[in-house]
């Protein structure tokens, strides 16, 4: 099933763009790729996963559900520096998961190439829901809920497979078409004011655009944070936890920029609270340069415009 959105880019975008217009917009549609329309999904899996996604009872202590650290009802995720778990407050900032399914690597230090493994990770963490597999089936399997909505969903067994499945499934519905820079980048150039625009050229010419790259501006690759500043004391210092590998030292996957602007605060450890400080925090340690405050605020402008409402799937199972 193909979930319909309603563009909020107005009926006039239909009968303005120009064939000058595109031209511009496609020549610069090299290394960012625009969400056009929504996901296709099998709401009766999805609609499973909604349920799970939403349930505190995966956890060990029954009270910290997905949703808990990816608030659903706002940005995908959590305005807190760190996300909290059975045990309190985690170490790292917890990750939108809107457009996940875009990302060609998950978690804070890329360890993970699937939405099926990467669950493991927040399953399995005893500072988050610190429970497993097995538990989580058993739970499910005597559930009478779940129970007629796997049997709504084509009889479908009950299994650890089939629960990752449906969560899969949900995630891959939680695509955000409808930003405005989608538009810009299909042709309907005119959507974009003019500081936006000059914050996308100044964003490709300083070299942002060469790690934030794809459909989802980012989240296919990992790089080393602070290539010309010291680099922080801090106990995270990202793949290096798992490799050990003294080359490894803060490495981090690159961050989606879409909905950004919504997503605050940033980094991996929360710590910055305002777009314009992590858009010079990020000039400064990755590109060697200090940013005017002008190209700040256009650079600002540009990411507001990767904001998007929130996806469609979530509009359909609340208002079923």
């Amino acid at each position: 099933m193909r979930l319909s959105t309603a563009i909020k880019w107005g009926a006039a975008v239909l009968f303005v763009c120009t064939a000058s217009s595109v031209s511009v917009a496609k020549a610069e549609v090299e290394l960012v790729l625009p969400i056009e329309g929504d996901p296709v999904v099998d709401v009766k899996l999805a609609r499973i996963g909604w349920y799970l996604f939403r349930d505190p009872n995966l956890s060990s202590n029954g009270k910290v559900s997905c949703e808990s650290c990816h608030n659903l009802q706002t940005n995908g995720a959590q305005n807190t520096a760190v996300a909290a778990g059975v045990k309190g407050a985690g170490t790292r900032n917890a990750i939108t998961v809107f457009n996940a399914s875009l990302n060609y690597r998950l978690l804070w230090d890329g360890s993970s190439n699937t939405l099926v493994s990467q669950m493991d990770g927040p399953i399995h963490d005893p500072l988050e829901m610190d429970s497993n597999w097995p538990k989580i089936e058993s739970y499910v399997q005597n559930n009478e809920q779940y129970q007629a909505l796997f049997k709504r969903a084509g009889n479908l067994p009950i299994s650890i497979d089939n629960i990752k499945a449906s969560i899969v499934e949900f995630v891959k519905g939680l695509e955000t078409p409808g930003a405005p820079f989608d538009a810009y980048l299909l042709g309907y150039t005119h959507v974009l004011n003019e500081k936006a625009k000059r914050g996308w050229k100044t964003f490709q010419k300083a070299g942002c655009v060469q790690c934030h790259q794809g459909k989802n501006v980012g989240g296919a690759m990992i790089q080393r944070f602070a290539y010309f500043e010291h680099k922080p004391v801090q106990k995270d210092t990202g793949r290096h936890l798992l490799t050990t590998e003294g080359d490894e030292g803060y490495y981090f996957r690159v961050a989606s920029l879409r909905n950004v602007a919504l997503t605050g605060p940033y980094f991996h450890n929360g710590q910055v609270t305002t777009l314009a400080e992590a858009i010079q925090i990020m000039a400064q340690t990755q590109l060697g340069i200090t940013m005017s405050d002008s190209n700040i605020e256009d650079i600002e402008a540009f990411l507001t415009s990767l904001s998007a409402p929130r996806p469609v799937i979530l509009e359909v199972l609340e208002n079923e």
